[in-house]
């Protein structure tokens, strides 16, 4: 006599999984097609590819005006570099009416964005940021730190925090041991966006937020030691 086994239910997660991944071939090409449009996401489904699992827990992406961005790898310069931000700037908020958040998303739903800078400082009274990330009316103070990434933070980044009127932007640069400030974002007539103002500091200098003007930044506290000096 033959025994037959009883049907079994589909793994629903499975699929979704297996589903999930012919999704993540189709939209997250090594490079566009010549010749044909791209097609953008919006805000809301990029949170709905989140929610359904759809990037694996340590994939590294973030929506940068529709489009699915790979971010670069942390190296532990780099990681080292976050920590001593998040340390000091940590001694200048006040609870309840700011907060510092380390490499945490940013809404901007005008360019259908959320790029995952590196360090924020922003408003929180009447805020419940356990619902929805902030959005850049909310953003004091932007930073990021760019090693392999300085190209694309220097442009495409610098043009979407200035597009979002963000008024203080912050670039460590480690390949140059130096801090560039930006500031007085700009958005003309044609949507062409950019910061008026770029200052750089160096070693022996020291710089303070817009939005804490007492408060001194020394760039030796931040950047690494030149190599003569290791």
């Amino acid at each position: 006599m033959v025994t037959v086994a009883p049907p079994v239910a589909p793994d629903t997660a499975a699929q979704v999984r297996s589903e999930s991944s012919k999704k993540r071939e189709a939209i997250l090409p090594v490079a566009p097609v010549e010749g044909l449009p791209l097609r953008r996401f919006t805000l809301h489904e990029y949170h709905q590819l989140i929610n359904i699992g759809f990037f694996d827990e340590d994939e590294r992406v973030e929506l940068l005006e529709g489009v699915l961005v790979s971010m670069s790898p942390i190296n532990p310069l780099h990681s080292n570099t976050v920590d001593l931000l998040a340390e000091i700037f940590g001694e200048i908020i006040t609870r309840g009416v700011t907060r510092v958040r380390t490499q945490g998303p940013i809404s901007i739903l005008e360019t259908e964005s959320e790029p995952e800078p590196d360090l924020i400082i922003f408003r929180v009274p009447g805020a419940d940021f356990a619902l929805r990330h902030p959005s850049p009316n909310e953003v004091l103070l932007v930073m990021e730190v760019a090693d392999s990434s300085l190209a694309h933070d220097r442009s495409h980044k610098a043009t979407l925090y200035a597009q979002a009127g963000i008024p203080d932007y912050w670039i460590w640069n480690l390949n140059e041991s130096s801090l560039e400030v930006y500031r007085d974002p700009y958005v003309s007539a044609t949507g062409d966006a950019l910061y008026q103002t770029k200052m750089t500091y160096h070693r022996g200098e020291s710089v303070a937020p817009l939005a804490f003007p007492d408060f001194k930044v020394v760039v030796d506290d931040i950047l690494p030691p030149a190599a003569d000096e290791a």
